[in-house]
């Protein structure tokens, strides 16, 4: 049973992995009874061997131009609008593209984890901990709205929770020598906090330029140079 399990988990790791080490590891678990913990620990090893690929990703950074996109269209929208937004800024036409960008936004904010690096410290754990628990609660009130179960307030707060992360996280990129990237991310955070239109406008361009500039550096900053 264990046995079958740990052999299980190897399916779950990439292709390019499996096809240079997963023969040496089926000899291994034959060669040996597994025991209990060896099926977490290949599981654990399939989630480390798709966030740390050998060629990064250029997942995030598409993501943040989606996003940022996204956002900087629908501010255009809104400063060109006659019809006022309502509170918290949001048109009712928006609610499912806000969900989309913000969707996209999450996958770049854990690019922008993985460019920190392994060796993160508590602060740059937390800030990115922040981040990603207030976009996640910003995206499930967005859908709250759309359903008419939530509105105004909640949404303002987590919003400005995910913003507040999202500087912070910058602040740790720059920190680490990712300085453009960081510098962006924390420039567009703070355009989200900032409580008028031009805000958000600010908000897109700097996450569509920081997703270039993903694209542009892959693997971040001195910290990763090394690998």
């Amino acid at each position: 049973m264990l046995r079958r399990a740990a052999l299980a988990a190897l399916r779950l790791y990439p292709s390019r992995w499996r096809a240079r080490y997963e023969d040496e590891v089926r000899a291994l678990l034959e060669e040996r009874p597994p025991r209990p913990r060896d099926a977490l620990d290949l599981v654990r090893g399939a989630l480390d061997a798709w966030l740390h690929p050998p060629i990064p990703s250029r997942v995030p950074g598409i993501a943040a131009i989606v996003g940022g996109g996204i956002w900087t269209v629908w501010s255009v929208v809104i400063m060109t609008d006659a019809t006022a937004p309502d509170w918290p800024g949001y048109l009712e036409e928006m609610l499912l593209s806000a969900v989309l960008a913000v969707g996209a936004l999450v996958v770049a904010l854990t690019g922008a984890w993985l460019r920190i690096g392994d060796d993160a410290t508590r602060v740059e754990r937390l800030a990115i901990a922040l981040a990603l628990t207030g976009h996640a609660a910003w995206l499930i009130l967005l859908f709250g709205a759309i359903s008419g179960l939530v509105y105004g307030a909640p949404t303002a707060v987590a919003s400005t929770a995910a913003a507040i992360g999202a500087v912070l996280v910058g602040f740790c990129l720059v920190a680490a020598d990712d300085v453009r990237v960081g510098a962006l991310v924390a420039t567009a955070a703070v355009g989200l906090l900032i409580p008028f239109v031009g805000g958000w406008l600010v908000f897109g361009v700097c996450w569509m330029a920081a997703g270039l500039a993903m694209l542009t550096n892959p693997r971040g900053g001195r910290r990763l140079a090394a690998f």
